[in-house]
């Protein structure tokens, strides 16, 4: 944030930069209005026109003014540029004079009504390029626009005009790149707290961010050549629309400090001005939705101080400090006001529309994430601390729950070969002989004894022994699949259900256990080779309805078989 802040002031710094002076070619400008529209270049000519200075002192109204200016020729050339501002003007047409009557002078037309692209400059800025011959010339202009306060009108050489061009691209480049920092960080943030009130900021900075772009012409390119006035559309939604997401933010800012409810009302009220002008705008009444709102901008500032100083419970960040945010929030609204019409706070020093549009955005978006900044950092702390206890309450879970998933496990594997034990076995088999029975389905129990394992037991040793049965058990185990059951039932005894499995099918996996058994050896610590056999006894479900101890004692029997056959062998019932 600290970053943030540092760039905002180089950015305000810059903006607040004079802009370089081109030489002004008119000698002299004046002014006629025409309020009700219908003067023609015929009528104005000979009238009296009250003389000005480069900046107009044009009133908001929707009418019409003429401008007579007296322009010298350059020091290079001919040619001359009539840089016209702002360029949200909506019809301007020059007239010059020449022999004959006023109604067949050579006569041109620019302005946003206009497509981009058969204006008479290329450019952003709206104007004219002329040729002065003489000494000097006299031309006129026909302005028509829904507000056109704050207008300048100068004379200068192409190349001074290039260069206001760019300063002006420079300008808004810096203010764009700030505000988009601003619109990334509330994004962002945003995106990983989930907070509405981040989320409503970060909404104001893209509307502010849009409408800046738009005031000063930026749109004119892309908008389409057969719905040029589709710009001053967009940029009068905008203008309301600065206001309109102003109040949503504040009411989700003001929301914990617990405002008095009248006042929230009428934070409520003020948002449905919105909805009403554009309406006011889509019916005709565009200039007048425009003077609404730019009262209404002025009286929502007033009331939004208002509410922060009726707050009645402590928040982050504190109600002074919000106070005093707001406080020079409207301190600084009242000097671009003031500014934009022509009265000057400071002797000298006057700021252009453009500057005051960029100032007056920085400093309201970056006072406004400011506010933001430090009541994130306190539910950044905050959620620190509840991160900690949160991680101590999951941590004593996961130690419980630890415990008693090991419990369960030892309570169901056998502690030597890591099989199920016996009783977790006949859990897992009864499920599995439930299911085939229901549907029908083929089974095949197995029930699996070590041959001679006494000898072994006596002749090793039970240390060797244990390594014996751990190493059958791998074996059976690596051989049989993955959704058979197997488990060890005591002793030198194992079990396992062959699923979905009957027939020659399940004897020859039966008949693989013993061989794999068998042609294995089994290499101890202590040294020597050792080779044992299993017996092996199936009992196969064939669609019986049968529980599974008789169908147990069944494979049993055959076991048993097996074992008086010879061992090492597969023997049915």
């Amino acid at each position: 944030m600290k970053l943030l802040a540092g760039i905002l002031v180089l950015i305000v710094g810059f903006t607040l930069t004079p802009q370089a002076h081109a030489g002004d070619l008119i000698l002299s400008r004046s002014v006629l209005e025409d309020p009700s529209g219908t003067l023609t270049i015929a009528d104005v000519v000979g009238r009296a026109f009250t003389p000005v200075g480069s900046a107009l002192p044009l009133d908001s109204r929707n009418t019409v003014h003429w401008i007579c200016v007296r322009v010298q020729a350059p020091a290079n050339g001919t040619r001359v540029v009539l840089f016209i501002r702002p360029t949200y003007l909506n019809d301007i047409r020059l007239y010059e004079p020449g022999p004959g009557d006023a109604r067949t002078w050579k006569t041109r037309a620019t302005g946003n009504y206009y497509p981009y692209s058969t204006r008479d400059r290329a450019s952003i800025s709206l104007g004219f390029v002329v040729d002065v011959t003489a000494p000097e010339a006299t031309y006129y202009l026909r302005l028509q626009a829904r507000s056109i306060s704050g207008l300048t009108l100068e004379a200068m050489e192409p190349a001074e005009a290039v260069d206001k061009e760019h300063q002006r691209d420079l300008v808004l480049v810096f203010f764009v790149t700030a505000m988009c920092c601003l619109l990334g960080w509330a994004t962002l943030n945003f995106f990983l707290d989930r907070q509405p009130v981040v989320g409503l900021f970060a909404l104001h900075q893209a509307v502010y961010t849009l409408f800046g772009i738009g005031a000063t012409g930026y749109f004119a390119p892309w908008i389409p050549a057969r719905y040029p006035q589709l710009e001053d559309c967009a940029n009068m939604v905008l203008y309301c629309a600065i206001n309109f997401t102003s109040v949503l933010f504040c009411r989700a800012l003001f929301k914990p400090y617990a405002p008095p409810r009248l006042l929230m009302r009428g934070l409520n009220l003020l948002l449905w001005t919105f909805p009403v002008l554009l309406a006011a705008a889509a019916l005709g009444h565009g200039f007048q939705a425009i003077l609404v709102n730019a009262a209404l901008i002025k009286v929502t500032w007033l009331y939004l101080v208002v509410v922060a100083f009726s707050l009645r419970v402590e928040h982050t960040p504190s109600r002074r400090l919000l106070q005093i945010f707001f406080v020079l929030i409207l301190a600084g609204n009242v000097i671009f006001w003031l500014g934009n019409h022509n009265i000057r706070i400071i002797p000298g020093f006057h700021l252009s529309a453009i500057q005051i549009l960029n100032i007056d955005g920085l400093v309201i978006g970056g006072l406004y994430a400011m506010i933001l900044h430090t009541r994130a950092r306190q539910l950044q702390r905050e959620g620190q601390q509840s991160a900690v206890d949160l991680a101590l309450v999951q941590k004593k879970f996961e130690i419980e729950q630890e415990l008693k998933e090991r419990a369960e496990m030892q309570a169901q594997t056998d502690y030597l070969t890591g099989l199920s034990n016996r009783r977790h076995f006949v859990e897992l088999a009864k499920r599995e002989l439930s299911r085939s029975i229901r549907f029908k389905r083929p089974l095949t129990l197995l029930v699996i004894d070590v041959d001679y394992f006494k000898i072994v037991n006596d002749t090793w040793g039970h240390s060797v022994g244990d390594v014996v049965l751990k190493r059958i058990a791998n074996l059976i185990r690596d051989t049989l699949r993955d959704e058979d059951i197997f488990g060890r039932t005591g002793g030198e005894e194992f079990a396992a259900v062959i699923v979905e499995t009957e027939g020659d099918g399940a004897i020859e996996v039966a008949q693989r256990l013993c061989e794999t058994v068998a042609s294995a050896v089994i290499v101890p610590a202590e040294g020597g080779r050792i080779q044992v056999t299993v017996s092996i006894g199936p009992a196969q479900l064939n669609e019986r309805a049968i529980d599974f101890e008789s169908l147990l004692h069944e494979a049993d029997l055959a076991m048993y078989k097996a074992k008086q056959g010879g061992r090492n062998r597969v023997t049915h019932c």
